[in-house]
């Protein structure tokens, strides 16, 4: 149990040194993007995960797959994030890191299936920086200067349940959530010229509600399984205190309570073995129609659809085979309608991965995934975005509790 504590000290403590600088500008919009953040093994398939069970990664999507880990496991991980922005006459390079969750799973008795896990995951991130150019003139004085949004956080979930087996070809699990977070937005002025005063108008919205995940999956047929998830997510209650800041006036601030509701969320999957070759391929679903955090006169929300296929070779478990076919190596494709419409234009994505499950010593993995995609568009003034994303992830397992002979 040292390594794994030796482990989640170091990935904490790396990540006190990690800042952001930027990301994704059509994070402005809503709770930000969205995080399936389900552990590399998982993002190297492009996410697909609703279906595919694995002795050695905790997944957050489909509960009811806690029930075929065998050992007792803990994962932490580290998310980098690389964009490339551009419209019609501009360009620019952003990027953020962050934790990528820390997932613990309790495999108490695995003829039964029965699990239990707790962690705490990303559910959504915010970080965008947006400049635009500003010309005053007041009583033939001509001001320049340049006007700066920003925006960082997101929203994270907390977890806790458990999963069991009802029979040799069907488990069920479900969660309890606790959703909470802060979301920051800035909107700063300044001003180039001797007469002209900066300001800034800063937005800090603090986040709690609490929802629930039930899954299942079904093995009806040898080497077919299919898989469902069903999230309600809470009315969140939120926070948000308004600071406003100038050189003319002192700063002043005041505090609102809102909330707004998370729509509910649910998912459908496939998989299917050949040889040492998984299929998978997963459906979600989630209509932001009637969502109602930070839109605007252009933004309408609309319904979030994600679609994604995953190719895994599977490597073997036996530790006398050599390295090379030991390893798993993992292909994905993707495809999202993202929850909002600007200006009536729909804002899609498309991306692929790649990655590998490396077995380290005994049932250690490490785990890593590179996704590259594009979304939006550069028509009607809009924004074109080329992402990279890298996962690395360390799970680790050992044998807590011991199976014992039944009558």
């Amino acid at each position: 149990m040292k390594k794994l504590i030796y482990i989640l000290i170091f990935i904490l403590c790396f990540s006190k040194n990690i800042y952001s600088q930027g990301g994704s500008n059509y994070s402005i919009f809503g709770i930000g993007d969205q995080i399936k953040s389900i552990g590399a093994s998982y993002d190297g398939i492009a996410g697909t995960s609703i279906a595919i069970p694995s002795d050695y990664s905790i997944n957050s999507n489909n509960p009811a797959l806690w029930s075929y880990v065998t050992h007792t496991r803990l994962s932490a991980g580290y998310r980098f994030n690389q964009n490339y922005i551009t419209n019609d006459k501009n360009s620019l390079f952003q990027n953020n890191g962050k934790i990528d969750g820390i997932k613990a799973l309790f495999s108490i008795d695995t003829s039964l299936g029965l699990s239990a896990a707790f962690g705490v995951a990303p559910y959504s991130s915010v970080n965008y920086l947006i400049s635009t150019p500003v010309f005053k003139n007041i009583e033939g004085l001509e001001l320049t200067g340049q006007n700066y949004y920003s925006g960082s956080g997101g929203l994270s979930h907390a977890f806790l349940g458990a999963s069991i087996k009802l029979t040799d070809f069907a488990a069920v699990g479900v969660m309890g959530i606790a959703t909470f977070g802060k979301i920051t937005n800035s909107i700063r002025t300044l001003f180039y010229d001797y007469y002209g005063y900066s300001s800034e108008t800063l937005f800090e919205d603090y986040f709690a509600g609490l929802g629930y995940k039930a899954g299942i999956y079904l093995n009806p047929v040898k080497n077919f399984g299919l898989g469902l998830f069903y999230e309600s997510n809470p009315n969140l209650e939120y926070q948000r205190k308004m600071t406003y800041y100038s050189q003319l006036v002192t700063d002043s601030s005041y505090t609102l309570s809102l909330s707004s509701q998370i729509p509910s969320r649910f998912g459908l999957g496939l998989s299917y073995t050949l040889g040492k070759v998984l299929f998978g391929l997963d459906y979600i679903q989630q209509d932001f129609s009637r969502f109602n955090y930070k839109g605007g006169p252009s933004v309408k929300f609309k319904n979030y659809s994600s679609l994604s296929f995953g190719l895994k070779r599977l490597g073997t478990k036996s530790s006398s085979s050599d390295l090379a076919d030991r390893i798993t190596y993992n292909l994905g494709f993707g495809f999202n309608h993202l929850y909002y419409n600007i200006s009536s234009q729909d804002i899609n994505e498309i991306y692929g991965s790649f990655g590998f499950e490396i077995p380290i010593v005994g049932t250690a993995i490490l785990n890593a995934a590179i996704t590259l995609g594009s979304r939006g568009t550069n028509d009607n003034g809009l924004l074109k975005e080329m992402f990279g994303r890298l996962n690395i992830d360390v799970s680790i397992g050992e044998i807590w509790f011991k199976p014992y002979r039944r009558d």
